[in-house]
């Protein structure tokens, strides 16, 4: 008898036929669900590198609570303009360059791990170094036309003074080098970033705001439910399940993922096939059953490693007697 299999996206449909270990294998793996906020904050991102190269390029600066997707959205940006051979051959063009801001930075760390992810050599992070022009030359040699500076929260934890020269760095590399800044972190920071009056009128802010139980919501966890092979629909969308997903996880986009990634392998495990209101509590109320599923899923892994490990011996023998 043919499974109705209308609540999953077409191409999982084959997926929903596999065995529970291989679905729960797919389940661990990371998925990305595009929403109307990630989708504006792509135009916003898009149209920085379409902006042409002038005296004071326009820089943003997005926060966030941890878990909101701030790094993941960067990231996947970052994916979207990889770093590629010019025309003749002759350099690495990096179209987007990503650094993360160190504990208590200074001028000095920033600089580091901004030579460190433009892959310089060690010895330019030595004493007597214009860290600066080096930066500059290689942003330059690069053509890169989008600096972004991840966990820039960090300014919070540092003295008044070097947090003041860190953000006119910040904006150096802007001024100087002719590319877009980024800066990503949590809200804290903002008032940071407001405190400067040269630096909030060169840094438009946007905000991943938590979940609410809303349409928008509902569109997302039902992407989610039409991308997991699970063989019996959830209804995610169900207002009930979505007020109950915001109560379990606090509207935090990591934490709904996490939670919903939970009771779906679990669902798979047990063979209960969908996402129950009761599933939704089970990595915080029932962590063993979670634990079991996984636990199954490694097992499996190891028995297979074993066993590609034992062919591999033997496969030089079978070839010597034919």
């Amino acid at each position: 008898m043919s499974i109705d299999l209308s609540h999953l996206d077409s191409a999982v449909h084959s997926l929903a036929s596999l065995e529970a270990s291989d679905r729960v294998r797919m389940v661990c793996k990371d998925l990305f669900i595009e929403h109307e906020y990630s989708a504006h904050l792509n135009d916003v991102l898009d149209a920085l590198l379409c902006e042409p190269r002038h005296g004071r390029m326009p820089c943003w600066l997005i926060t966030g609570d941890a878990g909101m997707g701030k790094t993941a959205h960067l990231h996947r940006f970052a994916r979207r303009y990889s770093d590629h051979r010019s025309e003749d051959n002759a350099a690495l063009v990096r179209p987007i360059v990503i650094a993360n801001v160190p504990p208590e930075p200074t001028r000095q760390t920033l600089e580091w791990c901004v030579l460190e992810a433009l892959n310089a050599p060690t010895i330019l992070n030595g004493r007597g170094i214009d860290r600066a022009g080096v930066i500059r030359r290689l942003l330059s040699a690069h053509e890169t036309r989008v600096l972004i500076l991840d966990e820039v929260q960090h300014l919070c934890h540092t003295r008044s003074r070097d947090r003041a020269v860190v953000l006119d760095t910040i904006k150096a590399f802007s001024t100087t080098s002719q590319i877009n800044v980024i800066c990503a972190g949590t809200p804290a920071v903002e008032r940071e970033f407001r405190s400067d009056p040269q630096i909030e009128r060169r840094f438009s802010v946007t905000r991943f705001a938590q979940w609410t139980a809303g349409p928008a919501l509902q569109r997302f966890v039902g992407t989610y439910e039409r991308a997991r092979p699970l063989r019996l629909p959830s209804r995610l969308s169900q207002p009930e399940m979505v007020r109950a997903l915001v109560a379990e996880t606090g509207g935090i986009t990591h934490r709904i993922m996490q939670c919903l990634n939970s009771a779906a392998i679990v669902a798979i495990h047990e063979g209960i096939e969908r996402i129950t209101p009761d599933l939704i509590k089970v990595e915080r109320s029932e962590p063993g059953r979670v634990l079991a599923a996984r636990r199954l899923l490694s097992d499996i892994s190891s028995r297979k490693e074993n066993s590609a490990s034992k062919t591999s011996v033997s496969t030089p023998a079978i070839a010597a007697r034919a």
